[in-house]
């Protein structure tokens, strides 16, 4: 929670913003983040992912493992998450194929890697799985719509088959 003063300009609540998430950033948190080859702002995008994608602080450290593995593949992040973005949508888990087919930079099925900044603002949870991530075997991961609970897959037949089970 930030206090905010009806007269702030947006400059001086935009420096309150930066100023507040910069405290977060530990000499440890920061020296992870070197040591992982990774920026702070690669970090941020994949932890805006994570925050719009799922919801557990466990989910996303297995989640993040996965965009990450992704990311350094050379794969697409395909995250929903970035097609609501691009379109201004939400409430919905679901794209549909003229959603993705939009040429924006932001669209994570059609262009490989990171979209170029990030999708929101996320929490620190976000952030510290992005910095931590947990190893996994997995490359694939659905948010279920009752739960909000992550279900993983090894590859995509495991994947497809969640998708059918969860999701319709």
């Amino acid at each position: 929670t930030f206090r905010i003063f009806t007269d702030s300009t947006l400059e001086e609540v935009l420096q309150k913003l930066v100023r507040e998430r910069d405290k977060q950033f530990t000499p440890e948190l920061l020296a992870a983040i070197e040591g992982s080859g990774r920026t702070i702002h690669e970090v941020m995008i994949i932890a805006s992912l994570l925050e719009k994608e799922v919801r557990g602080a466990a989910d996303k450290a297995i989640a993040a493992d996965i965009f990450w593995k992704r990311y350094d593949a050379g794969w697409a992040m395909q995250a929903d998450s970035s097609i609501h973005y691009i379109h201004g949508k939400t409430g919905s888990v679901f794209t549909t194929s003229d959603m993705r087919d939009s040429m924006n930079p932001y669209n994570t099925y059609k262009y490989l890697g990171l979209p170029p900044g990030p999708i929101s603002t996320p929490s620190f949870t976000a952030i510290e799985a992005a910095v931590y991530p947990e190893d996994s075997p997995y490359w694939y991961f659905i948010t279920t719509l009752d739960t909000g609970e992550a279900i993983f897959a090894r590859d995509l037949d495991g994947h497809n088959r969640n998708v059918q089970t969860y999701l319709r």
